[in-house]
């Protein structure tokens, strides 16, 4: 365990409390319940707290922190430095070019050797060489989106298609992607009508702009896209699906044989979709259920696949049937060797 239990949840609520008090606020009960509304909190977190800081007067005084009319006995907070190995770890996630993206400062650990660098790690699963984290316009154009998404302003952008074709686009930044299959980031983004998606890595030219909504593709690329509305729709029946019986062709359902630790490798690659189930089915096995979005579809089965026979898809039909295809032609493959 690399981090301490004095750093947890718990630890850092009651430190904000003991500040908050320290600082001149009162110790109360909604002091306490403004604290925790603002950190992510379990019912059994919160059932800590109360247990150990009290709500209500008559439990002010048991730790003795408090005085009786809710002011602090502490005059100043003591402070937590980190710990060597602590350091190391942050060292260590500095280390990855992609944290670089956010302009991260490491003052204070130059002379911190990290636990393990990036390329002490080989994933055999990864297609193709990732995105150029390093490159300097692929910075400033990532900083560029992240700053119009939070500054709630339009970018103009143009970009390379697969066949090497200029796109044009001014558009609403939406989200980023990041594929842990070819270790690269996407970015989606909205027009009037549509919603579009584009690899960072081909992306040419991106500014903020004023310039009117607009998307200007060569005459070979021109294809109906997803509407917006469309993506919203779909968006919201994603996140409601138990309740409004959503499409099943949204639905993914896994049976997972855990091994080669298969369950935890299933949680890592699925993490960015929204868990609905998971329950032990039989020794060893688990059923998983998940939501996922359409436009996923390829990497999805390339997701899959990469599990080998430790990975059953139940549903949906689509992939069952892509599944099946795929296997269909390696083994084509192999008897032709």
């Amino acid at each position: 365990m690399i981090f301490h239990e004095i750093y947890n949840v718990y630890f850092d609520a009651v430190t904000r409390i003991l500040q908050a008090v320290v600082n001149g606020s009162e110790f109360n009960d909604k002091l306490v319940f403004d604290t925790l509304k603002r950190m992510p909190m379990t019912n059994e977190a919160f059932g800590a707290l109360k247990a150990g800081l009290g709500l209500g007067p008559e439990h002010h005084d048991e730790y003795q922190l408090f005085n009786a009319d809710g002011t602090s006995r502490i005059k100043c907070c003591p402070e937590m430095p980190l710990t060597n190995v602590e350091k190391r770890w942050l060292k260590t996630i500095l280390c990855d070019p992609r944290i670089q993206l956010f302009d991260v400062n490491a003052d204070g650990l130059e002379d911190i050797e990290p636990l393990y660098f990036p390329e002490n790690i080989v994933v055999y699963d990864r297609e193709g060489n990732g995105d150029p984290w390093n490159d300097i316009n692929y910075i400033k154009h990532f900083r560029t989106i992240l700053s119009a998404m939070q500054s709630g302003r339009k970018i103009s952008i143009v970009w390379l298609s697969r066949e090497s074709l200029k796109c044009r686009a001014v558009c609403w930044p939406d989200r980023f992607e990041y594929s842990e299959l070819d270790d690269r980031m996407r970015l989606w983004a909205d027009t009037d009508d549509a919603q579009i998606k584009v690899n960072l890595s081909r992306m040419l030219e991106c500014e903020m702009t004023d310039l009117p909504i607009g998307l200007s593709f060569p005459p070979e690329l021109s294809k109906p896209l997803p509407s917006a509305g469309t993506r919203r729709m779909e968006q919201e029946k994603r996140e409601n699906f138990i309740d409004t019986g959503i499409d099943l062709s949204e639905r993914l359902v896994l049976e997972i044989t855990d091994e080669r630790n298969a369950l935890e490798r299933a949680f890592l690659h699925f993490s960015h979709f929204q868990k609905r189930e998971v329950a032990p089915i039989g020794e060893g096995r688990y059923r998983l259920v998940m939501s996922i979005d359409r436009d996923d579809r390829e990497e999805m089965l390339r997701r899959v696949i990469s599990f080998g026979p430790f990975v059953r898809v139940l549903e949906p039909e689509w992939l069952i049937v892509q599944v099946r295809h795929s296997i269909d032609r390696q083994l084509t493959l192999l008897n032709l060797l």
